[in-house]
């Protein structure tokens, strides 16, 4: 029953995000940049952003677009940790029976057990990837929360300075704020790469002894 409870959620969610595309959002982002209730609509924007499956990019600009560097940096890492939080949750609590879910559970689970927790979850949000999936299998790997928030603020950093500067410089707020060039792409990939490069390495010696 949980599973489908689980099912219709994940597809009544799909449904809204399609609707609700940022782009179609456009005018509601700039009046809310606009005004001065700003800081009590961009709690409620990261509230929602999960269930919107829009990027953190995006209001991470956003908040750069309003704030400038200095005060938008803090304000969007802050924002960046609170809004992965429902993911997070829901991998705790995620049924591990099932195909799917089981075999999601039992990878996360070796994943983490493999980097450690702090690692895993900074070597995940340093690469170019989703932040729900992150989350969702931080929470279903076992990784406590104090190691996920630790880790997201560490791997996102990048990820926000960039787009906060980009947010920053902007005459008027556009979708291309959350647009990430490609070479900061690449770099948070490879980044990613030198972090788990111990785990590699000692997971190669373990095997041929």
């Amino acid at each position: 029953m949980k599973r489908y409870a689980a099912g219709a959620a994940v597809a009544a969610l799909v449904a809204v995000a399609v609707v609700v595309r940022p782009d179609r959002a456009l005018g509601v982002l700039r009046t809310a940049v606009a005004s001065p209730w700003f800081p009590l609509l961009a709690v409620g924007l990261y509230a929602v952003r999960p269930f919107l499956g829009w990027p953190i990019s995006l209001l991470s600009a956003l908040v750069g677009f309003r704030y400038g560097v200095a005060v938008g940096v803090p304000v969007a890492l802050v924002g960046a940790v609170g809004t992965s939080l429902p993911a997070y949750v829901v991998g705790r609590r995620a049924p591990a029976d099932g195909r799917l879910l089981g075999r999601f559970t039992d990878g996360s689970r070796r994943f983490f057990d493999a980097t450690g927790d702090l690692r895993g979850v900074v070597a995940a949000r340093l690469a170019p990837t989703p932040s729900e999936p992150i989350s969702a299998a931080a929470g279903a790997g076992g990784v406590g929360l104090r190691a996920f928030v630790a880790g997201t603020l560490v791997g996102e950093l990048p990820w926000v300075v960039a787009t906060v500067t980009l947010g920053s410089g902007l005459n008027a707020f556009t979708m291309d704020a959350a647009h990430v060039d490609a070479t900061l792409l690449v770099g948070g990939a490879l980044a990613a790469l030198l972090v788990l490069t111990p785990v590699a390495h000692r997971t190669w010696r373990a095997r041929r002894t």
